[in-house]
């Protein structure tokens, strides 16, 4: 936790008996978030209620006398409000529902959309459920990919690329530590989030200056460019992974 990168050094000096292994590590880590995710959904900010708007058309939260209640573009998802959707869509079909409640979107909203409806109805479950069970089957897709964006931005340095490995797997460890730790606090204080964004990439700065022994500069340039590349490249094929596998599963 106070000593960015210490662990990946350990560990390729051989020093290994003292710690937990990188990937035993991270799935301990992993599965302890992902159980906690549930008991931590959110209110619904009261801003667009205030202003008289409807909701965005995305999954929405509101918690009422203890009881968590999804929407999905105004649509409530409970139990009930599936069975009168399910009804909707048999006696009119799917894509006139999705073009009736989702005029004014996209043709990729209406299209996810489709799916997402799919998979709430076939599981009486909201979607963002569904989807954070499936997360956490495939978040260990993003280890691997960070460690191949570190290898071909750390190429001159010839390290092989199961050394990149071992670094994500414990940066990972140490963000959903993290995350794990908001989650905990989250009950009695609201993390904004741009402290999260700013722990981590203090962390990873360090990390990196630790392990790859590069100046400040040099690392600061390499955080920027290697986030541009996961946002760019890494979230929307995971994103496009995690509905699709959605979809199949469900």
């Amino acid at each position: 936790m106070f000593q960015p990168g210490l662990l990946t050094l350990e560990f390729m000096k051989g020093r290994r008996r003292s710690y937990v292994e990188p990937f035993k590590l991270f799935l301990v880590i992993s599965v302890i978030y992902f159980l906690l995710l549930p008991f931590s959904v959110e209110t619904v900010s009261e801003q667009g209620e205030k202003a008289g708007n409807s909701p965005a058309p995305s999954s929405a939260v509101d918690k009422q006398q203890g009881h968590t209640h999804f929407s999905v573009n105004g649509l409530p998802v409970n139990s009930e409000a599936i069975d009168s959707m399910r009804n909707e869509i048999d006696s009119t079909g799917m894509k006139p529902y999705v073009e009736k409640h989702f005029k004014k979107e996209s043709w990729w909203t209406k299209l996810f959309m489709r799916q997402a409806i799919k998979i709430m109805i076939s599981t009486g479950q909201s979607l963002t459920t569904v989807m954070e069970h499936t997360a956490s089957k495939l978040i260990f897709l993003l280890i691997p990919v960070l460690a191949l964006l570190l290898k071909l931005f750390y190429l001159r340095g010839k390290r092989l690329y199961y050394e990149h490995l071992i670094f994500s797997l414990h940066i990972h460890s140490f963000f959903f530590l993290f995350l794990v730790l908001c989650l905990l606090a989250g009950f009695f204080v609201h993390i904004r989030i741009w402290i999260t964004a700013l722990v981590f990439l203090i962390y990873t700065l360090l990390a990196l200056r630790r392990y790859y022994r590069q100046s400040t500069g040099k690392t600061l340039a390499k955080i920027f460019l290697i986030l541009i590349s996961y946002v760019i490249i890494a979230l929307p094929i995971f994103m496009i992974v995690l509905m699709a596998v959605a979809v199949m599963t469900y």
